[in-house]
């Protein structure tokens, strides 16, 4: 997509390979941490340790704690920072209280951060997790008006680094779990339309950084009609995937994602991936790796194999702190490291960033 040159990451393809260019040229494989949020140490359990260690304070937790720590174990990106808050338990009859996501860290203090970070543009409530979609029709005016709003409010033109603009997280495209969706005989023309109007607003105000487009679920899909409609509008494919331990399960999801891209012709990021297991706060967290040393080897697993395909610009890891809700993360809910798991983050990260510069 051509566009006025700026203070801006870029996608380039150089010798058969995709690639992320800093503002200042050089190479840059974005490997990055999805939900880092100060809210999973306020906590009744925790937020002794959030007054204690960083004053209560946002900005110190990201300045002292977050950052620091988030770069010694080798990742360069803040991803996206929305929480999941589904309300299961709160509704009186036993369903799912309509109350979407967090709104993720202000725009002004993930600048402030000092490292690569993204933004989040919820243009639409359609999200295979919302209990409560509303599917409204993208030809409108109305839609148009709420990009706009959207854009003016949260774009950051002059910011050298700001990686990009996330639209909507794992959208349901085809039928919603609810029942609910776009009539399937308009869903072309439908689709053309919300990445055209979107991408519209966001260039209105930033003609310079990435769209990193919709956060597309490997388990969710996606139709051929969206992304013949997305391709055009959005500089980078993103997707989210978690196949767990199993290597054919992992290699089916890339398989899949390479038909994406290929189908698309965009670079890939993979915007949200990760694994679990049982731990003191949540014990019943089966069916991925049986401790943090496994998840170890199931992060270097992925990472290699992710680093390996030649459309993939990096890798966004699912999460930072563990919650009672989430049920993973890099640190223990106690604001501690998972050593077994950090050790060979650390090692690979450093590994696979310093090849990359060697592109």
């Amino acid at each position: 997509m051509a566009r006025p040159t700026g203070p801006a990451f870029t996608v380039g393809h150089d010798d058969g390979r995709w690639l992320f260019r800093a503002p200042d040229g050089s190479p840059f494989l974005s490997v990055g941490v999805v939900h880092a949020d100060d809210t999973n140490l306020r906590y009744p359990h925790n937020i002794g340790i959030y007054r204690q260690r960083y004053g209560g304070s946002r900005r110190r937790w990201l300045s002292e704690g977050l950052v620091p720590e988030m770069t010694s174990w080798g990742f360069n990106t803040l991803g996206w920072t929305s929480e999941y808050v589904s309300g299961t338990g709160l509704a009186t009859d036993g369903g799912v209280v309509d109350l979407g996501h967090s709104e993720g860290l202000p725009p002004d203090d993930l600048a402030a951060a000092g490292i690569p970070y993204t933004l989040s543009l919820r243009v639409a409530e359609i999200e295979h997790w919302n209990g409560v979609p509303a599917y409204r029709d993208p030809r409108t005016p109305a839609f148009a008006e709420w990009c706009d709003h959207l854009a003016r409010t949260l774009c950051r033109p002059d910011d050298p680094r700001l990686l990009g603009y996330f639209l909507v997280d794992v959208p349901c495209w085809e039928r919603h779990p609810t029942g609910a969706g776009h009539p399937p005989e308009d869903l072309p023309e439908i689709a053309e339309a919300y990445y055209r109007v979107a991408t519209e607003a966001i260039r209105r105000y930033d003609p310079h950084h990435l769209i990193l487009g919709d956060r597309y679920g490997t388990r969710t899909g996606v139709p051929d009609a969206v992304l013949d409609a997305m391709a055009p509008y959005v500089d980078v494919l993103s997707v989210q995937t978690f196949p767990g331990p199993d290597p054919a399960r992992l290699d089916a999801a890339l398989a899949l994602i390479e038909r994406w891209h290929r189908r698309t012709g965009r670079p890939v990021l993979i915007a949200d991936t990760g694994n679990w297991c049982p731990t003191v706060m949540n014990p019943g967290r089966t069916g991925s790796a049986r401790d943090q040393r496994e998840r170890g080897a199931g992060y270097v697993a992925s990472a290699e194999a992710f680093a390996a395909r030649p459309w993939c610009l990096g890798w966004h890891w699912c999460s930072w702190l563990e919650n009672p809700h989430r049920g993973f993360g890099l640190k223990d809910p106690w604001d501690e490291p998972y050593r077994d798991l950090t050790d060979a983050v650390t090692e690979t990260n450093r590994r696979l960033v310093a090849s990359s510069h060697r592109t």
